[in-house]
């Protein structure tokens, strides 16, 4: 019995193990399966996001160059295949692989939403494209096109996997100051004489951009608060012209959307210059909360060019002569009788030469930016980066561009204390009488001065809130402290709007 019993219990044993032994290698093959499974899932991810890294960079690099011409194009290209093919750009496969360039990868549109242009149709058509668009899988196959082991196991489908997704870059915010004047003209050029004056405002000349309005009715100037918030085509929220949303911007000079042109804006009439005159002073290094010097810097000259500050003294450029030079702006034209339709402008503003203009009426003159001849602007381009060829600062150039017709006298340009140079300006001094550095501590940006305005299509109700196109953006030099009631600025041209983008980010 012990013999039968040995024998009749060897094969059940030996069976039991063997189906251990196909258990075991079956759940083997499941776990190396499960494992290769997550591991190519890793890898999917990883790649997933080395190309995210990879076209946020070109992006971004793309992006930088826009300025409305068909070169910030070419530019936006350059850049992005440098940063793609250069011996340090960005690679992939744990950063052992480098991408092939293709330009067909980059598209660009004048919102982050499209409609979307390749290269060449962009640099056709240049004027507001500030996004770029970059497909990865127009670059190299390889980077997009993933092979897998395990996946393909579950369907031939999945032998090559896709992976990656396009980015947008594009600017967050754009540097144009919460105010907005309406154009004194719908012409972007005309000639005055040899001169070119844009929108109706002539380049070198000193407004008080609280007392135009180019259909004045009452005798008060025209001028509008931006809603900050909302872009173009958006309707604003009464509540974002609330003073302690608005002052920030102020500070900064910034609007929170990427344009102001496209569409219809969102404006509140009257500006507020009693509440905000402080804010726009962080220019010159005077704080009022919430600005200070980290995000509200002063410029790198402050010096105030006042007639009582400067132009009385030895080293002024301009001659008082007879009358004494006393604003500081040109010199308001009489205001229109109520209940008629014209210009609130400056002696300075119309073609004919009003009666009674003496050398007192043009104010400050060239403080920042010269004159330029007509002949300098070209139709449909924006100014080039370097500036126009102003005319020389001579004292032929002013007798010729501001004439006068009583008082005696002529505006005087003292060529010997001018700054030297063929496009020098007193702005642009970096030392002597002309220029005054900021309070120590607080490190200047050249520049700040330099007050984006938005010129709109007029005209508008006077107050409450209402929606205006944006002709333009008019750029004003701050040749003073603004007060309660005026803000004295020296036209300097028109701003082409790609230029004036702020902060780029990447977006969904």
């Amino acid at each position: 019995m012990h013999l039968i019993r040995l024998g009749s219990g060897k094969p059940r044993r030996i069976s039991q193990r063997g189906a251990v032994v196909v258990l075991f290698a079956a759940m083997l093959m499941l776990l190396i399966a499960l494992a290769g499974l997550a591991l190519e899932t890793g890898q999917l991810f990883n790649r997933r996001a080395e190309i995210q890294t990879l076209t946020d960079a070109l992006a971004l690099a793309a992006a930088r160059q826009l300025n409305g011409r068909s070169t910030g194009v070419s530019a936006a290209l350059a850049a992005a295949s440098e940063r793609l093919s250069s011996a340090d750009g960005v690679r992939y496969q744990y950063g052992r692989a480098q991408a092939g360039w293709n330009a067909a990868a980059l598209s660009f549109a004048a919102s982050a939403h499209g409609p979307w242009l390749d290269a060449a149709a962009a640099a056709a058509a240049p004027q507001g494209l500030a996004f770029v668009k970059v497909d990865p899988f127009q670059l190299d196959a390889a980077l997009t096109a993933m092979p897998t082991v395990f996946m393909r196991v579950l369907s031939a489908a999945l032998q090559v996997v896709a992976v990656g997704g396009p980015s947008v870059a594009g600017p967050a915010s754009i540097n144009v100051l919460p105010l907005a004047l309406c154009a004194m003209s719908a012409q972007a050029a005309a000639a005055r004489g040899t001169e070119l004056v844009q929108y109706g405002f002539r380049r070198g000349i000193s407004y008080d951009l609280m007392a135009l309005d180019p259909a004045d009715t009452d005798g008060i100037g025209a001028h509008y608060l931006i809603d900050p918030l909302a872009a173009p085509g958006i309707p604003g929220a009464p509540e974002d012209f609330a003073l302690d949303t608005i002052k920030p911007f102020i500070c900064s000079g910034t609007l929170a959307m990427a344009r102001v042109t496209g569409a219809p804006i969102t404006v509140q009439g009257p500006f507020p210059l009693a509440a905000l005159y402080s804010q726009l002073n962080s220019r010159f290094g005077q704080y009022t909360a919430p600005c200070n010097a980290t995000t509200a810097p002063p410029d790198a000259n402050v010096k105030a060019y006042s007639v009582s500050g400067l132009f009385s003294t030895s080293a002024s450029w301009m001659n008082g002569s007879s009358p004494v030079l006393g604003a500081l702006a040109a010199a308001r034209y009489p205001a229109s009788p109520s209940g008629t339709s014209e210009p609130l402008w400056t002696y300075a503003d119309p073609a004919v030469l009003p009666a009674n203009t003496g050398p007192d009426k043009y104010g400050p003159l060239w403080s920042y930016a010269r004159a330029v001849p007509f002949s300098a602007y070209v139709a449909g381009e924006p100014e080039p980066a370097s500036g126009y060829a102003p005319y020389a600062a001579s004292q032929a150039s002013w007798n010729l561009l501001y004439p006068v017709n009583s008082g005696g006298g002529v505006p005087s340009l003292k060529t010997a204390s001018y700054p030297s140079g063929a496009t020098a300006t007193p702005y642009q001094a970096i030392g002597g009488n002309f220029f005054l550095a900021p309070a120590t501590g607080a490190p200047g940006v050249r520049g700040r001065r330099l007050l984006n305005v938005a010129l709109l299509q007029c005209p508008l109700p006077a107050s409450g809130i209402s929606h205006a196109t944006v002709l333009a953006v008019g750029r004003f030099f701050m040749t003073v402290p603004a007060d309660s009631s005026h803000l004295y600025g020296e036209f300097a041209g028109i701003a082409a709007e790609q230029t004036l983008s702020g902060r780029l980010e990447l977006l969904p």
